[in-house]
């Protein structure tokens, strides 16, 4: 058994807790160019902003973004896109609403809220503030970032051009999140997941990342017993399943994803995916984690 595709998260996973890739995660996934081993990104990210950091290293390769409602190939071309349906998004902002939670909106033209602007400015500053290195710097960020997003009061204010892949709830209480998730848990087309435990992800429910990993590895030849994923959160927990060859825990993830895994590497803060890469495509293979 080898490793011919690596599937990798980033928030948590790739990125460091100031959201860079570090310089030997960058050297460890050069080095792939050389062997027969992919590279993937696979994350909640947008497209275009998981693109961004890669392409700012020099790094070329596939996509599978927002959870996995939408896929790119390694030369930008769309492949997959399963979007929610309308009756999904009415569901969603009902039980949103009940729970007097806004909603971020993503969708095939740009990220939507239905937060206030002042509001919005607050939880970007707390995501934000490990990020930057002067509070003047911090504001800038969160000015460019506040640019990119639109602010409408309901998603009846969302252009009809618009398809809405994803929508997220960020600040909310552990224990509010949890309560959601259990609500959701009756809307089976939906998947209901989370980067952290104070957010909230809705996706389509074939819209997750092992569904989309598996549809990837099979276009392209590759059997899951050869696949190695890399992850830490809940949102990853579909890559986290016996089907795949490699499951690799980062040292800082949930339990949930701990507890699932065969293999564990280093943290995030700790060059994890260097590690694994080094340790289980490069070098000698460790001892499975019981």
């Amino acid at each position: 058994m080898s490793i011919r595709l690596i599937a990798s998260d980033m928030d948590g996973t790739l990125l460091n807790p100031q959201a860079r890739i570090s310089a030997a995660n960058i050297e460890a996934i050069r080095k792939l160019e050389q062997t027969d081993t992919e590279f993937l990104i696979c994350t909640g990210r947008e497209y275009h902003d998981a693109k961004a950091f890669m392409e700012a290293e020099g790094i070329t390769c596939g996509y599978i973004c927002l959870s996995g409602a939408t896929v790119h190939d390694k030369n930008g071309r769309a492949q997959t896109k399963i979007p929610l349906t309308a009756g999904n998004a009415a569901d969603i902002e009902r039980i949103f609403n009940s729970y007097s939670i806004n909603m971020d909106i993503l969708t095939s033209h740009g990220r939507y809220t239905t937060c206030s602007r002042e509001q919005k400015a607050k939880i970007a500053r707390s995501f934000l503030s490990r990020r930057t290195s002067s509070p003047a710097e911090l504001e800038q960020v969160i000015e460019q970032y506040l640019e990119t997003v639109t602010f409408i009061e309901s998603m009846e204010k969302l252009p009809e051009y618009a398809t809405v892949f994803k929508v997220c709830g960020n600040d909310i209480l552990p224990e509010t999140v949890m309560e959601m998730k259990k609500t959701f848990s009756y809307h089976p087309e939906l998947a209901a997941a989370s980067s952290f435990p104070t957010n909230i992800e809705l996706t389509n429910a074939n819209a997750q990342k092992g569904i989309a990993l598996k549809a990837y590895a099979d276009l392209r030849g590759i059997s899951l017993d050869d696949v190695m994923t890399l992850g830490d959160s809940d949102n990853d927990s579909s890559m986290f399943t016996p089907e795949f060859g490699w499951t690799v825990a980062m040292a800082n993830a949930m339990p949930c994803i701990r507890d699932a895994a065969k293999y564990h590497t280093k943290s995030n803060e700790e060059d994890g995916v260097a590690w694994a890469i080094e340790q289980f495509v490069l070098g000698q293979e460790p001892k499975k984690h019981n």
